[in-house]
């Protein structure tokens, strides 16, 4: 008897692959004519909304937007470093740095009106991340006593605070120039003065005084030099920071 012979079919070649190399170059010239519009007008604004947004897509994050810096304050722009879990009151279960991605996408997320209006900046750190306070916002000169339009933000902050589960260090940051003799022996006490102010406001808002613990660096950990007013400006801080969980 003859035998059969059995054709084998070839596999079609996939003709859509040509999309996966297209979104690409689509998302690289998004991302270069960010880049180039950015360098073109330089100012504040759209030089954080480039970090924001480059960080949060190499982070493999959303398009949200974040500044970068190390842990507690340290240097300008550094690069992330893999630390701790996070644990979200919501799952209850360790998430590593994917998770504390996602929260750090939900405190933008429902703190986007003031992160828009300038009022807090919301910052990545090794061990978790930041709410930024600027503290010309929310302090007098020398002062160490909340303006009174400083509570509707610190409510907002507390809100959200509220919805997780993590301990939180609120830091104090001053620039480099001497405080008044007559009310701050130095930076520290001034730095300590407002860190303290801020976590007796969250403490009064509702946040239990076990989550919460307070740090003063002075002027030791700037964010920008000190050498311009507007540099000094952004070292006067207040962080809140949002520890990642064991």
């Amino acid at each position: 008897m003859a035998r059969k012979i059995r054709k084998i079919e070839e596999p079609k070649p996939d003709l859509m692959r040509w999309l996966l190399t297209y979104a690409d170059m689509i998302t690289l010239l998004m991302l270069f004519f960010i880049i180039l519009t950015a360098m073109s007008n330089p100012n504040k604004a759209k030089y954080e909304q480039l970090q924001q947004v480059l960080g949060s897509v190499f982070t493999g994050g959303n398009l949200t937007l974040f500044a970068t810096r190390g842990a507690g304050g340290a240097g300008v722009l550094e690069g992330l470093t893999p630390g701790q879990n996070v644990q979200s009151k919501a799952t209850g279960k360790n998430s590593g740095v994917g998770g504390r991605t996602m929260l750090r996408n939900q405190a933008v997320s429902t703190l986007q009106n003031l992160v828009k209006a300038g009022k807090v900046t919301v910052i990545p750190t090794e061990n978790g991340f930041a709410i930024s306070l600027v503290s010309d916002l929310y302090f007098g000169s020398g002062s160490a006593a909340l303006n009174p339009d400083a509570m509707p933000v610190l409510q907002e902050v507390t809100d959200f605070l509220g919805q997780i589960a993590n301990s939180v260090v609120v830091e104090g940051h001053t620039d480099n120039i001497p405080p008044d003799l007559k009310q701050w022996s130095s930076n520290w006490h001034l730095s300590s003065g407002r860190a303290l102010a801020v976590l007796q406001t969250l403490q009064d808002y509702g946040i239990p005084s076990e989550r919460l613990s307070e740090a003063a660096y002075g002027d030791t950990r700037p964010v920008q030099s000190n050498d311009t007013p507007e540099g000094r400006s952004y070292n006067r801080r207040v962080d809140i920071v949002v520890v990642d969980q064991q």
